[in-house]
């Protein structure tokens, strides 16, 4: 399912591991977010725990951790020039994501939303009114 939020499309999908993610780790030719295009992915990455969080903060570059075990800021060498990737690892530390719990993703959605500013339609999704498209398997 898909829709928007503010000035933000989200995709919602049944499957182990984000088609996204997937694309970007295979380096799949036009995955990789672009300058001025912001970018969130929450990804249960069953296949390969840990579950993880991938983030483009508008400047071309990704940052990614695994969620419960490291933060987004674990990369020596890398520079924050937009501040973005600092202020939501701040949010996540926060909300403690980086220690383990049964409530870990959860918490991981709802700080991610609140800090982006993305507000996911509850009732329409576990509705099932979001429009819905079929996304072709990445792995095959």
């Amino acid at each position: 399912m898909f829709g928007t939020s503010g000035e933000w499309t989200f995709l919602l999908e049944d499957y182990p591991c984000a088609t996204w993610y997937l694309d970007w780790i295979e380096e799949v030719e036009g995955a990789m977010p672009r300058r001025g295009e912001e970018l969130v992915c929450v990804t249960l990455n069953q296949h390969q725990a840990p579950s993880r969080l991938v983030y483009s903060p508008g400047d071309g570059e990704v940052w990614c951790m695994g969620i419960g075990e490291d933060s987004l800021l674990d990369h020596p060498g890398r520079a924050d020039p937009t501040g973005k990737v600092a202020a939501l690892d701040e949010a996540l530390r926060q909300a403690a994501v980086v220690w383990r719990g049964d409530d870990l993703l959860p918490r991981v959605f709802h700080t991610v939303g609140e800090h982006l500013g993305i507000r996911l339609p509850r009732h329409a999704i576990e509705a099932g009114l979001l429009p819905a498209a079929a996304l072709p398997d990445p792995t095959q």
